[in-house]
């Protein structure tokens, strides 16, 4: 049974998952979401004046983000630190971020890393992504892919999208004491993208054009592209211009193609508005073309990500 047949498990699988736009993930900073237990400032206060850890996590959090009371950063890591010194997990890993970034705090990858492992090893999910990752980079800690694959597997486990879609890159790049693997590399991708990951929807579509780890098929690929194009990946956006170039795969719609530049260019890609320009001067597309081709970007660009008119 062919892939691309509406009734075949694998298409209905990707299409459906393709197909869902997921919240993305609001991730300011590598900080946690707000703990459960929910305080004004002035009960906040008073709470931490009694040694509440989640207190103090609260107004840490209120210092960093300027929410009712002025913005400081180093009042912020201060807080934080006094709630991760008496093991409030969401404070730790934020810690681990305020040194990550040098927020309030000299940066200091090692210092990062000690506070993600604390908050990681009582299983907050952000933590072990950002562990898992500071041993992929070498951040604070010496390059480990064994251990990197740990906890970003662990964080997975926990629905964690950025894990999800750093174990496609490890095992799509491969490594020390790691080989490429073909369908993890696809299993991973597959996951990050049914949580709306822009950049694991690209990877994925890469996956299906080249046939790695699942069998080719282009019609999946450019649905994967696009998905990832209506997120605004701008590697998507030129991919799909390249697949409608004369001479592609795809089959030639260079109306089409202009219409992917634009979006590109749009979203700030120079090179997009350089080979735009470029095929207008020399002739390969006609004025009717191109104008065609900016109408249809702008129509994608309103549906997808506002009104073209205020770029």
């Amino acid at each position: 049974m062919s892939l691309v047949q509406s009734n075949h498990p694998l298409w209905g699988q990707v299409r459906r998952r393709c197909g869902r736009i997921g919240p993305l993930l609001m991730l300011v900073m590598a900080i946690s979401p707000l703990a459960a237990e929910q305080f004004t400032v002035e009960s906040a206060r008073a709470a931490a004046e009694k040694g509440s850890p989640k207190a103090l996590y609260f107004l840490g959090k209120r210092y960093a983000k300027g929410e009712d009371v002025p913005q400081d950063y180093t009042k912020a890591a201060e807080l934080l630190h006094a709630s991760a010194e008496k093991g409030f997990a969401l404070a730790q890993n934020d810690l681990g971020a305020f040194y990550a970034k040098g927020l309030g705090v000299k940066q200091d990858y090692a210092e990062a890393a000690k506070w993600y492992r604390k908050a990681a090893e009582m299983g907050d999910a952000l933590a072990q992504y950002s562990l898992g990752r500071a041993y992929w980079l070498r951040r604070g800690v010496p390059t480990n892919l064994h251990e990197s694959v740990k906890w970003l597997k662990k964080a997975a486990k926990q629905d964690q999208p950025d894990a999800m879609q750093t174990l496609g890159q490890i095992y799509l790049n491969r490594g020390p004491g790691i080989k490429a693997d073909g369908r993890q590399t696809f299993h991973w991708f597959l996951k990050a993208a049914d949580q709306g990951r822009p950049g694991a929807l690209y990877s994925l579509g890469g996956l299906f054009e080249e046939g790695k780890g699942t069998s080719r098929n282009l019609d999946l690929a450019l649905n994967c592209y696009r998905k990832a194009a209506e997120k605004g990946d701008v590697q998507a956006l030129m991919r799909l211009s390249d697949l409608y170039m004369p001479g592609s795969e795809a089959g030639t719609d260079l109306v089409e193609a202009l219409k992917w530049l634009r979006l590109a260019a749009m979203h700030g890609e120079g090179s997009a508005n350089q080979l735009m320009t470029k095929l207008s001067l020399d002739g390969s597309v006609t004025p009717r073309q191109y104008d065609e081709a900016c109408r249809r970007a702008d129509d994608f660009h309103r549906a997808f990500g506002g009104d073209a008119s205020k770029q």
